[in-house]
């Protein structure tokens, strides 16, 4: 349950200890600034910026909020500043690389942010506590992220569009209105009026006083999903066109409606408890439920709302002389419904297990022994085993050698990765090495 999170609001905390426990709850109510959303993409060589970061609609203009971006190159963190990695403008979201950080085509580049979102006014509630005793630790926290679906603020809901909304479920196609309204000849501005062309009715630019004129809005829905394109562009705005199909393909990226944006709603419940019945042993636990629902008017397709997710650590000290033995064994699953407030795996987890569009519930065991000295250095093994029911199932075997004799530094980090998916089977090892 961890995020980032900028909000307005306020927290009360209460503290109570004595000899044998020490017990803290707290609770925080607050309005949200913004969603979290993430973009990637690949670097141009010598190309410094700016790139822009777009949203979820590649025509959307978003509005970062101001520090709430973390910016990753090849899974690395980066520093803001112009003596540092980047420079960031938040009104245009736009990110430029300083020239001390020069960019290649071989940079992977992803950047974590908040937008303003204000289709709704949105509240969070942030409660929970722990109980702290000698050897056993117990947490829970609730998070409840909400739209007021009575409280629309950009966009002015009628009943009949409230109505279409209850109707979509889950599907973001049908969450569409018409855009077209008959209006009145202005100079200046753009019209259409409608032709018929075999069975369909279609709109065409129109600066003829004399014709049933309309005004309409038109919205990107993505390259081949739309039957208009853009014709030209004046001072007063764009003309658009329509587009005949080609062989039944869509030939356009645009078409008359409105998209209209559903309320939505994420909850999630995380228990947790630590045990450690000697200085040699731990034991970690934590499970969580969450309930996902993004569009609150319509109770069709709630089925895939709620989902769960849980782990289990266990870390052992094996041998404590001159050097460690420890063993570390962690089991994870996560169902496909199961969803988080912020990403929780590390930023280059999918490249790392060469995953594309992993599917189903996920199993993710994790068993290590490592021997260590403080002086001296350490040396590891670790086996990972991850798996989708649905589409995949890879192994990892994972070495490393840092160590010091005498004057010899040795270093070995080495990975070796086999799995299978539904599209393709990887057989992948990378060694790293170096002697001194």
């Amino acid at each position: 349950l961890k995020f980032n999170k900028k909000v307005s609001g306020v927290q009360v905390d209460a503290t109570i200890e004595n000899e044998k426990s020490n017990t803290h709850l707290f609770a925080s109510g607050a309005l949200v600034r913004g969603q979290f959303a993430n973009n990637t993409f690949i670097g141009q060589e010598g190309n410094q910026g700016p790139y822009r970061i777009s949203g979820s609609n590649v025509e959307q203009f978003i509005l970062i909020i101001s520090g709430s971006e973390t910016v990753f190159v090849n899974g690395i963190p980066l520093k803001r500043g112009e003596n540092n990695d980047y420079t960031i403008d938040y009104n245009t979201a736009e990110i430029t690389f300083t020239p001390t950080y020069p960019i290649t085509s071989n940079m992977r580049i992803t950047v974590e942010y908040q937008f303003s979102d204000r289709n709704y006014t949105r509240f969070v509630t942030y409660n929970g506590g722990s109980l702290k005793t000698k050897k056993l630790t117990l947490g829970f926290g609730f998070y409840n992220e909400n739209d007021a679906k009575n409280q629309s603020t950009q966009q002015e809901l009628s009943n009949n569009q409230k109505e279409i909304l209850s109707l979509a479920g889950d599907n973001m196609s049908q969450m569409v209105v018409p855009s077209d309204f008959a209006d009145i000849f202005e100079e200046g501005k753009i019209f259409y009026k409608k032709e018929t062309l075999g069975v369909e009715e279609i709109f065409v630019f129109s600066d003829n006083p004399d014709d049933n004129l309309f005004t309409v809005r038109f919205t990107y829905v993505g390259e081949n999903k739309g039957n208009y394109g853009i014709q030209t562009t004046i001072a007063s705005g764009r003309i658009y066109e329509y587009m005949a199909p080609v062989n039944g393909v869509l030939q356009g990226a645009y078409d008359p409606i409105i998209q209209l944006v559903a309320p939505s709603k994420l909850q999630v419940a995380v228990f947790n408890a630590d045990y450690s019945p000697s200085q040699k042993t731990a034991i970690n636990s934590e499970f969580a439920y969450s309930v996902n629902d993004i569009n609150l008017f319509s109770s069709l397709d709630d089925n895939d709302n709620n989902g769960m997710a849980g782990k289990i650590n266990w870390n052992q000290i094996l041998v404590d002389k001159a050097w460690q033995l420890t063993s570390d064994i962690n089991y994870e699953f996560i169902t496909d419904d199961f969803r988080t407030i912020e990403r929780f795996r590390n930023v280059e987890f999918n490249r790392d297990w060469d995953l594309i569009n992993p599917i189903g519930n996920q199993q993710f065991f994790t068993s290590s022994l490592a021997l260590s000295n403080s002086e001296n250095g350490i040396i590891k093994y670790q086996l990972n085993q991850l798996n989708f029911s649905d589409n995949f199932n890879g192994n990892k075997h994972n070495f490393l050698t840092d160590v010091i004799f005498g004057k010899s530094k040795i270093h070995i980090n080495s990975s070796f990765l086999n799995s299978n998916s539904n599209t393709h089977v990887t057989k992948f090892s990378r060694i790293s090495s170096f002697v001194n």
